[in-house]
């Protein structure tokens, strides 16, 4: 029954999302008819979307969208986007895998919503005749290649913590993983991809030192969180700092352009709106019994001494699953980590296995998630369709997974 309630909640945001139904609305009605499914009044839903706006979380996340929105648009009017793709492809020179290096080189600074800084940047480096779906593709899964094993990554640390196991030892691990997530996505994403003209170009030192200029904000950005372990906010406005003052310096704009970039750009507000849907939706989510369910459902209402196929397909369905729901790493880690190293996974043995296969898990349902906030965001940005994104991402996604679980069975028969 729990998985029928799920399966019901994901056609309700598929057939509002074929309606063109904005995605932030889609999300809201899809949490309303999740927490009444799963035992929630309309009054508990009601206060518990007040919290969910009243939460330290939700306002930042929204604040650190928005600037990146900013610091985004204001590179890209101030001709920085474009005149970045153009040293980008003079320093590496045009080819296919040359598309993913922005997003790569981006995602090893975790930020929510990260992708959508890559996207502006994205069609500065490809041609016009790229589909949509393959660029929101590009930038949405290379930006992700290091989830696996960045120790930079929140749901990384919380993982082990968790799990009680060495994180430095479960990222060495997972590293793998980013390695075989790169090479699956250049394999099933790439081809298709046409280049009118695919060449080698030789930069010089002064192309290169260009480009790390153009990327200066972002640079700034990575050394504050890297080395000083600065509060993501302060980095991102730090970032956008850089960005103003190289703006003027330059004279690419004037203050009252700068101003209204700040200030004027609705498109910023819109996408805010939609972090906050989807944070809502999440918290509504928690405060059902749908967890609960789920967990019943997986062991078998079985108490201590789980069999190993139920814990297996435990570990690999509840962090999917969850992971699915909510978008979020932290989110299925938080969620789901406690009740599998607790209740499900027996004491005494080598859970780093176990770690590895439900963090994984998890991830490719984040991966899958139809409310992962990178996935909305350059969807939104490229105006790609949905089903034509889907088409590659599930093999791409579920590939990844279909490994670990492979590694995983292989070491337990061992």
């Amino acid at each position: 029954m729990v998985l029928l309630k799920i399966t019901l909640v994901f056609i309700l945001i598929v057939l509002l999302l074929r309606l063109k139904t904005p995605f932030s609305i889609s999300i809201l009605l899809a949490g309303l008819i999740l927490g009444l499914g799963f035992n929630l009044g309309v009054s508990d839903i009601g206060r518990t979307a007040w919290a969910a706006l009243q939460e330290p979380e939700t306002i930042s996340l929204a604040l650190i969208v928005g600037i990146i929105l900013v610091l985004s648009e204001l590179l890209q009017v101030s001709g920085q986007m474009t005149e970045l793709g153009q040293v980008i492809i003079k320093t590496f020179g045009l080819h296919r895998w040359t598309y993913t290096i922005l997003p790569a080189i981006i995602g090893l600074l975790p930020m929510p919503g990260g992708a959508l800084f890559t996207a502006p940047m994205m069609d500065g480096v490809s041609e016009t005749n790229i589909p949509a779906h393959k660029k929101t593709l590009i930038n949405y899964w290379f930006r992700h290649i290091w989830e696996y094993a960045w120790p930079l990554y929140p749901g990384l640390v919380l993982a082990a913590g968790l799990a009680r196991v060495n994180l430095n030892t479960l990222s060495l691990i997972q590293s793998p993983f980013t390695v075989i997530s790169a090479l699956i996505g250049a394999a099933l994403i790439l081809p298709g991809i046409r280049i009118s003209d695919e060449h080698v170009h030789k930069g010089s030192f002064r192309d290169f030192a260009r480009m790390v200029y153009l990327i200066s904000p972002i640079i700034v950005i990575i050394l504050l969180f890297v080395v000083f372990h600065l509060n993501m906010l302060i980095c991102i406005s730090t970032g956008l700092a850089v960005a103003i003052l190289n703006v003027l310096i330059s004279r690419k704009l004037k203050i009252t352009a700068i101003l209204k970039v700040v200030f004027v750009k609705l498109s910023v507000y819109q996408m805010i709106f939609v972090v906050i849907s989807v944070l809502i939706f999440t918290g509504i989510m928690r405060s059902s019994t749908l967890i609960v369910e789920l967990s019943r459902f997986f062991t078998g209402g079985i108490d201590g001494n789980i069999p190993f196929v139920y814990m297996t397909v435990a570990i690999i369905l509840l962090p999917f699953i969850v992971g699915l729901l909510t978008g979020l790493t932290v989110g299925f880690v938080g969620i789901t980590f406690p009740l599998i190293f607790s209740t499900i996974v027996p004491n005494g043995i080598d859970v780093m296995p176990m770690a590895m296969l439900a963090y994984i898990s998890g991830v490719s349902g984040v991966m899958l998630s139809p409310v992962h906030l990178c996935l909305v965001l350059t969807n939104q940005y490229y105006n790609s369709e949905f089903s034509k994104v889907y088409k590659t991402l599930i093999p791409v996604s579920l590939s990844v997974l279909l490994l670990a679980v492979s590694g995983f069975l292989l070491y337990a028969i061992l």
